[in-house]
C-alpha cells in the first residue's frame, strides 16, 4: 500500500481490511484468470520469457518450490480450474499475523506509526500458518541441452544455467560484486564479448537470484541466429574463465570496485529501494546493519574473495541449457557443440518425444 503521510491511519484500517477481508467478487476473479491467462500466452510467444518460463522445472523439477515460471504467472492449466473457493481456502490457511512481516517506509517514526497499526490490525486473530518447505536439490550434473522451437525467428535466446548455493551466506557479498562484473552491467565481461566486440547480441545478462533456498544462476543471452553455435561457445568460455580461469584481477578488480561503491549514494534514493532492501533482509535472515556496513564492507573485498565466491558459486560442469529458436537452422551446429542429450520442448516445457 502507498498513502501519504498525513493520511496513514485511515490508509491502513483500509489495508487491514484488505488483509484480514478479502472479498473474491466471483466476477473480479473470473477476470482475473483470463488476465493471468493471457500474460501466460504471451509469455510463451516470447522467446526470453518462453525459455524462462520453463527453466525453473528443468534446475529444480515439478515439485520443488522453486519449480514455476520464474515470472510467477503459474501454469495456465492450474490458473483455469482455479475456483473462488479455493482461493479463499488458501487465504484463510497462510494469512497471519504471526507468519507476516509488515515494512514501512517513509516520513514516519515508530512512535506514530505503532499506535495506528494497533488501531487498525490490533483484533486480527493469531493463527497456525502451514510451513514453508523449499527443500533439498540434488547436485545438478549439466549434460543436457533443451530446444524449443521458433520457426523464422530471428534471433536465438541461449539460456545457461544450473543451481547453486542458498542466499544469506557469508559469501553474498562477494559472489554480488562478481556477478555484477559477470553481467549485471552494460559493461560486463558477457555484455563487452557478446554485444561490444563482435555484435551478436543487443545485451546479455548474468543473474544470481536472492533465494532462500538454493540460488538459480543463469545467463540470457538473445543472439543473431547465425551466431548462435559461436555465441554459446563464447559463454562456456566466459563461464570457465570467471570460475577459475580468468578470476576478475588488476585493472578489472579495481574497476569494478570502483563500481560498486560509487553507486552507494543513490542506491536507496527512493522509497522502493528503502522497501527491497527490507525485503532483503527479511528474506535472508541479514541483521540488521547489513546495509548500514555494506559500503565498508564492499571495500574489505579482496581479489582472492571474488575469486573463491566465484569458483564456489559458478559451475561451468553443471550447466544446462535452453535455447529457443530457428531449430531449422540452428540445431544442427549445437548438436555439433556435444554438450550433451538434445532435447526438444513443447512450450509447456514437455518432451516432444522422438526428437532427441
Amino acid at each position: 500500500m502507498s498513502a501519504l503521510s498525513s493520511s496513514l491511519p485511515p490508509a491502513l484500517r483500509v489495508m487491514a481490511d484488505v488483509v484480514q477481508h478479502p472479498a473474491f467478487p466471483a466476477d473480479l476473479v473470473t477476470l482475473e484468470k483470463k488476465r493471468q491467462q493471457a500474460q501466460i500466452g504471451q509469455e510463451k510467444a516470447q522467446p526470453v520469457a518462453a525459455a524462462l518460463r520453463v527453466l525453473p522445472r528443468l534446475l529444480y523439477g515439478s515439485g520443488h518450490a522453486y519449480g514455476n515460471p520464474l515470472s510467477g504467472s503459474g501454469d495456465d492449466r492450474v490458473v483455469a480450474a482455479l475456483t473462488r473457493d479455493e482461493l479463499i481456502a488458501w487465504h484463510r490457511a497462510w494469512f497471519k499475523p504471526n507468519a507476516s512481516t509488515l515494512i514501512v517506509t517513509g516520513d514516519v517514526t515508530m512512535a506514530t506509526l505503532k499506535p495506528a497499526l494497533e488501531a487498525a490490525f490490533g483484533t486480527w486473530a493469531r493463527g497456525e500458518a502451514p510451513e514453508k518447505a523449499i527443500g533439498a536439490v540434488p547436485t545438478a550434473t549439466g549434460g543436457r541441452v533443451y530446444l524449443i522451437d521458433k520457426p523464422d525467428a530471428p534471433q536465438s535466446v541461449i539460456v545457461a544455467a544450473h543451481t547453486t548455493e542458498k542466499g544469506g551466506a557469508a559469501q553474498d557479498l562477494a559472489i554480488e560484486a562478481v556477478i555484477r562484473n559477470f553481467g549485471g552491467i552494460a559493461t560486463s565481461r558477457l555484455n563487452r564479448n557478446l554485444r561490444l566486440e563482435k555484435h551478436w547480441s543487443y545485451g546479455t545478462q548474468g543473474v544470481m537470484a536472492a533465494t532462500r533456498g538454493p540460488r538459480p544462476f543463469y545467463i540470457v543471452a538473445p543472439v543473431q541466429t547465425d551466431k548462435t553455435r559461436e555465441s554459446i561457445v563464447e559463454i562456456v568460455k566466459e563461464l570457465k574463465g570467471v570460475a577459475g580461469d580468468r578470476p576478475l584481477a588488476g585493472d578489472e578488480f579495481a574497476s569494478a570496485m570502483r563500481g560498486q561503491t560509487l553507486s552507494l549514494p543513490g542506491r536507496f534514493e527512493t522509497l522502493d529501494a528503502l522497501e527491497a532492501a527490507a525485503v532483503q533482509l527479511v528474506n535472508l535472515g541479514y541483521g540488521d546493519d547489513y546495509f548500514s556496513t555494506y559500503a565498508t564492507r564492499v571495500r574489505g573485498l579482496t581479489e582472492p574473495a571474488l575469486a573463491a565466491a566465484a569458483s564456489a558459486y559458478i559451475r561451468p560442469q553443471h550447466v544446462l541449457w535452453v535455447i529457443v529458436g530457428d531449430l531449422e537452422k540452428v540445431e544442427a551446429g549445437i548438436r555439433d557443440l556435444k554438450l550433451g542429450e538434445v532435447i526438444r520442448l513443447d512450450a509447456d516445457g514437455e518432451p516432444i518425444t522422438g526428437t532427441r
